[in-house]
């Protein structure tokens, strides 16, 4: 074959080669996925903010309510009005309270004279009591002299009555002996007969000691009863009249003179007469997400924007953290905790239960590496058998795109970003560890560099692209190049 002959036969082969190449370009660049771009940038600061609303508080308030139902006869407060703890507030008509202390002093005074009565009963009793121990111990006296003469006055009849038997008495003088013996007899079985009537006087006595002292007892409890229904209608005449317990402004007056006030309990907020709040100190009561509230401390600064005065921006701390959701009568799956943030230097203009939102500094970071947060994506990739992802080669990755699925054992849900191949035009899936979040980047702490570039968007394109598919860029973000 000629020289000549070869250098046409290689001109004709590169020729092909080349129309082959353009076809291939014109093919791929047919099936490129248009994608918008940002560059992997550094960032001088990074600040992670929970944002919450709520409302405005006073740190220190009392919403005052009525024990007692009455018409109000006076009101000398008006809401807005300042106030100093032990100031009169309001007056609730007396007349029935005052009758019915009246009636129980009346009871008490009747109740403490029966007491009094019953006491002397007790010591006449005592009295009594002593007098008959006296006549007892004279009864036995004359009881043991009884027993003493009627002793020898039969032992003299005893000898009196041989001597007749034998004669050297007279008859008269044995009668005599006989009745000597019987009037003794009398006179023991007397004594006998007044000692133990004596004893039984005692013992009466001091039956009567004990039962006058169960009575004085029984008294006694009837007076206390009688004290403690003074004590409290005395109590409930000294709650005819609310005073102030702090020092405040009256910021809320829900009652009118003239009209009724009815007793309530704090979970019913309409019978509540007024609120006293103490303005020195000004919070906002803000709702979190249970989803926030966990990276929330004690101490995170807040920019608290009161709905009220939208040209103000109030500096304050979180001083309160909820422990429990707060209670709602809806049923919702999500729940909000209360968090408390104390403002440093409030304005003279809030008022309690004014609107706010207030924006919670988590943390922040300085000189750290971010991406955009929309550039973060989600997808189902294969694993090794420790549970790694390791990025496939361009071709396994293409060829798996194009089958469009693997071993679904060893797969794992990660979250990542595209990032673009310069030199194939390709976006390429990379799983990486993501730090604290802005407001619209997000820190990178693992398996990016400053300076790549990044898929981040449209939505619907990061939804859909896959691993190793060829790319056009559209547009690329102020941080990279145009």
């Amino acid at each position: 074959m000629g020289k000549r002959k070869k250098l046409w036969i290689i001109a004709g082969a590169s020729v092909v080669l080349l129309i082959v190449v353009l076809a291939s370009v014109n093919s791929q660049r047919k099936n490129a996925v248009s994608v918008q771009t940002s560059l992997v940038k550094r960032a001088d600061v990074l600040t992670s903010k929970v944002t919450a609303s709520g409302e405005i508080r006073a740190k220190e308030f009392v919403d005052l309510q009525s024990e007692i139902a009455g018409i109000i006869t006076e009101l000398p407060v008006r809401e807005g009005d300042s106030v100093k703890k032990g100031d009169v507030l309001l007056q609730i008509d007396p007349v029935q309270t005052a009758a019915d202390k009246d009636a129980s002093n009346a009871q008490y005074e009747s109740a403490r004279a029966d007491v009094r009565a019953q006491e002397y009963l007790i010591m006449n009793a005592e009295s009594n009591l002593q007098r008959d121990e006296a006549s007892l111990r004279s009864a036995k006296a004359d009881l043991e002299l009884a027993e003493d003469n009627f002793s020898r006055t039969e032992s003299s009849f005893n000898r009196k009555q041989s001597l007749f038997e034998d004669g050297l008495i007279s008859r008269e003088d044995y009668e005599v002996a006989q009745n000597e013996l019987k009037s003794a007899k009398s006179r023991l079985e007397v004594a006998r007969a007044q000692a133990a009537q004596t004893e039984s006087q005692v013992v009466i006595a001091r039956n009567n000691i004990q039962q006058n002292r169960a009575t004085s007892e029984a008294r006694l409890a009837s007076a206390q009863a009688a004290m403690a229904r003074l004590e409290q209608a005395s109590d409930q005449l000294k709650k005819t009249t609310l005073y102030s317990p702090l020092d405040g402004v009256v910021t809320q007056l829900n009652v009118e003179k003239g009209e009724r006030a009815q007793p309530g309990i704090m979970s019913n907020p309409e019978a509540t007469l007024m609120t006293i709040a103490n303005l020195s100190v000004i919070q906002a009561e803000l709702k979190v997400d249970e989803t926030d509230v966990v990276n929330l401390s004690i101490g995170d600064l807040t920019e608290v924007k009161v709905d009220a005065l939208p040209d103000e921006t109030f500096l304050g701390e979180v001083t309160e953290i909820g422990n429990s959701p707060i209670q709602s009568s809806a049923t919702q799956e999500a729940k909000d905790f209360k968090v408390i943030v104390t403002l440093k230097s409030p304005s003279p203009k809030l008022r309690p239960g004014m609107s706010c939102t207030g924006d919670i500094t988590t943390d922040t970071r300085k000189d750290v590496l971010v991406i955009p947060i929309q550039a973060l994506t989600v997808r189902d990739v294969e694993v090794d058998e420790e549970g790694v992802y390791r990025q496939p080669s361009l071709e396994k990755a293409q060829a798996a795109a194009t089958a469009g699925g693997g071993d679904k054992d060893k797969k794992k849900e990660l979250e990542g970003v595209f990032v673009i191949d310069q030199g194939n035009k390709v976006a390429r899936f990379r799983d990486i560890k993501t730090g604290i979040t802005g407001d619209s980047e997000i820190e990178v702490l693992e398996k990016l560099k400053e300076g790549e570039e990044i898929v981040t968007g449209s939505f619907q394109t990061l939804r859909t692209i896959k691993d190793g598919a060829a790319v056009k860029v559209e547009q690329k973000s102020q941080s990279g190049k145009k």
